[in-house]
């Protein structure tokens, strides 16, 4: 790339919402490595639209482009005809799946770039593919690699730049928030009532739940709030931001967490916490259920790894 110069770039990122921001930091460091070379980025996004209100915060992305993904064909033509009004420098495919692809084979782009464990036979549509050049590497490794083409040595962004909403509702700052809930039922952890009664006793802390479905077994406690269905995507930096920690299974927030630099604990069972955790899993406390099952990570031991990681951040 040359200096005082200006690039168009796509990115087809639409899901899901862990996915989304952490293509968001590897997009944003690369903006701000553009910055420093005299080079503008003009950022585009393919997003779904259950994710556009929290894209809109990121002020490094310029346009977005709504993918309903259940609108069928006529929907998936009126997307790209949109898409197609512009013609891109590079379009990045951080994806890897045939709707994917086929968005690829649609856009107008000089450079189509994907990865090279691209699945659904996506691969085709790219003239480049890369993956990290080492071993063992994280989902962020592979984001990062997509950059390659355009010569800029980024990192991604920590902590994640988000325009901040005022919160509506009385919320109090340094609370520890417990997300229970996951996209997928297999990947929630079962004892998030018996570690928000744990902390309770053990610190002198708010709890307070946030997500979309209410665990059995709500506490009741005066210094224990329950957010369940309260809350919007947007709402998650500022209420991630003013946290003293955070507990998430894997699931959004728990990479959020991870993106805005704040304390964390997270549980994994079916998938790997090392390979797809929140990054750099180096720096955050992960715990990696016992043959996946999530019933082997005890809520005493998860206690303990909250008081450890509030402590380290005094």
């Amino acid at each position: 790339m040359q200096p005082s110069r200006k690039y168009k770039i796509v990115i087809l990122k639409p899901s899901a919402f862990g996915d989304v921001v952490q293509m968001l930091q590897v997009a944003e460091g690369l903006y701000r490595a553009a910055e420093k070379n005299d080079i503008f980025l003009d950022i585009h996004w393919i997003i779904r639209d259950c994710f556009a209100e929290f894209l809109r915060l990121s002020p490094v992305v310029s346009k977005f482009f709504i993918f309903e993904r259940h609108s069928g064909i006529r929907g998936f033509w009126r997307l790209m005809k949109e898409v197609r009004a512009y013609r891109y420098d590079y379009l990045i495919d951080g994806q890897g799946l045939l709707r994917t692809g086929l968005m690829t084979f649609f856009a107008k782009a000089t450079e189509k770039i994907g990865r090279g464990n691209a699945r659904e036979g996506s691969r085709f549509f790219y003239k480049k593919t890369f993956m990290p050049s080492f071993a063992p590497f994280h989902e962020v490794d592979i984001l990062q690699s997509l950059l390659t083409p355009l010569g800029l040595h980024s990192q991604p962004q920590r902590p994640l730049t988000l325009k901040m909403q005022n919160w509506h509702f009385s919320f109090e700052k340094g609370s520890i928030l417990l997300f229970p809930n996951s996209g997928r039922i297999k990947k929630e952890w079962p004892f998030f009532p018996e570690l928000t009664r744990l902390l309770l006793e053990q610190t002198p802390y708010r709890c307070v739940w946030i997500g979309q479905r209410v665990p059995k077994g709500v506490p009741q406690h005066p210094r224990f709030t329950n957010f369940i269905s309260q809350t919007r995507l947007s709402d998650l930096p500022t209420l991630i931001q003013s946290a003293r920690c955070v507990v998430a299974n894997d699931s959004g927030p728990v990479h959020l967490a991870a993106a805005l630099k704040k304390p964390l604990v997270g549980i994994y069972g079916p998938t790997s916490g090392q390979r797809s955790g929140p990054y750099p899993t180096a720096e955050h406390c992960i715990f990696q259920a016992t043959n996946g099952d999530l019933r082997n990570v005890s809520p005493q031991a998860v206690a303990e790894a909250v008081l450890r990681q509030i402590e380290q951040s005094m």
